[in-house]
């Protein structure tokens, strides 16, 4: 994963001649020479290196054939591509005088991933996770999504914790120890089984301990100071959810007392090892019930209206988005694509890298986006007449601004 704190601020966007092994490591990554070039205004400079990268090609094969260059830029798949697209289609609105009737904005958000537990779109959405609701104090009616979902309508939930388990204030020889702590609590997690586990045909509803790590000992010490451990638990409802959530989370304190009755140590003594417990991770999930929804559509007659991504039938298929949020609180949300990528590889990762797919499409997108959340918001026409918005006037909300 990208590391919590950067060492600096921004990163070099790193080309790559495609015939070339993809890089293993950060100095690999750091030592290849050729990279896209920015001037004193952050711009960045239309140079030789700019014309090898803005190069499009089908598919990876075409790629390959064609000499293509890795593009390697943390973002590239997620979601470089639609941003650019959604900044395109503002900048054409403006430039063509563009009016809709609802106030459309064009946001970006931060901190969907990890930790971030989709903290721009809580923020733009009110959303309290104590609570589970949402304020929606900018009124958004309808929500669209450009995040590579292509089409998704529903959207699966997910609470993450970390556990630190830290050794006892005063160790000795015969004291718990907090890696075994957090040993006894991941294999008392293990032993859960969902009904999705045994059946294949039940709501798939998941856990897992994605993440562990453990503090090196003080020198002249063999005592490891802390152990900490993630759980990811997903499910596309929220009772499923709230079910195996009770199952689990007591098992992180019941590994703490397991280590502790090993050496007939009282929990919470200067002898125990102790347990912090942060809920850090809450995705609410939702499923459509009503896809006759203006976001669902606008979507689906701006792709036939337009010519790109049509679907016979709107898939259920489930995806853990931001769209999370809007959906859980009843705001109609759909998730759509701009960028393509004729392939690439290392998302979230260090070595994240793309190469630039079919821009006829990337085109083609962009209206149907724009046309979409016309027909949502409304506009006025080139003779004059103005189109009435698809969507009510009231957002939806689950709690209201104190």
């Amino acid at each position: 994963m990208n590391p919590e704190k950067l060492t600096y601020l921004y990163e070099p966007v790193k080309l790559q001649p495609i015939a070339q092994p993809i890089v293993e490591t950060p100095a690999q990554l750091a030592a290849i020479a050729d990279e896209l070039a920015f001037d004193g205004t952050g711009r960045v400079v239309q140079d030789a290196n700019y014309i090898k990268a803005r190069q499009y090609y089908a598919n990876a094969e075409a790629a390959m054939a064609g000499g293509a260059v890795r593009i390697y830029v943390p973002g590239y798949g997620d979601a470089m591509g639609n941003v650019s697209g959604v900044l395109n289609i503002a900048k054409a609105m403006k430039k063509y005088n563009v009016k809709p009737v609802y106030d459309m904005w064009f946001c970006g958000t931060a901190g969907e991933e990890g930790k971030g537990n989709l903290a721009g779109m809580k923020q733009l959405y009110g959303y309290d996770q104590n609570l589970g609701t949402g304020t929606n104090p900018l009124n958004f009616v309808t929500n669209f999504g450009i995040d590579g979902g292509s089409g998704t309508i529903n959207f699966i939930g997910s609470y993450r914790f970390e556990m630190k388990y830290t050794a006892p204030t005063a160790p000795g020889p015969n004291t718990p120890n907090a890696v075994e702590a957090a040993a006894a609590s991941i294999a008392k997690i293990a032993d859960i089984k969902t009904p999705w586990d045994t059946d294949k045909t039940a709501l798939k509803t998941t856990y897992t301990v994605g993440v562990a790590s453990c503090e090196d000992p003080v020198a002249g010490s063999n005592v490891v100071p802390s152990c900490t451990i993630q759980v990811d638990m997903r499910s596309p409802r929220i009772a499923p959810l709230n079910e195996i959530r009770a199952r689990i989370e007591p098992l992180f304190q019941a590994g703490v007392t397991e280590e502790n009755a090993r050496f007939s140590v009282a929990d919470n003594s200067a002898q125990a090892v102790q347990l912090q417990l942060t809920w850090f991770g809450d995705r609410p999930p939702h499923e459509r019930t009503d896809l006759s929804d203006v976001s669902i559509q606008a979507a689906w007659q701006s792709a036939e209206t337009v010519g790109v991504d049509q679907l016979k039938e709107v898939s259920t298929a489930a995806s853990s988005l931001n769209d999370n949020v809007p959906a859980a609180i009843g705001v109609p949300t759909i998730n759509l694509n701009i960028g393509t990528s004729a392939t690439g590889g290392g998302g979230h990762a260090f070595w994240e890298w793309g190469i630039p797919g079919e821009s006829a499409k990337e085109v083609l997108r962009m209206q149907r986006v724009m046309s979409a959340a016309l027909i949502a918001s409304g506009f006025t026409a080139a003779d004059g007449t103005v189109v009435a918005p698809a969507a009510p006037a009231i957002g939806k909300r689950t709690a209201e601004v104190k």
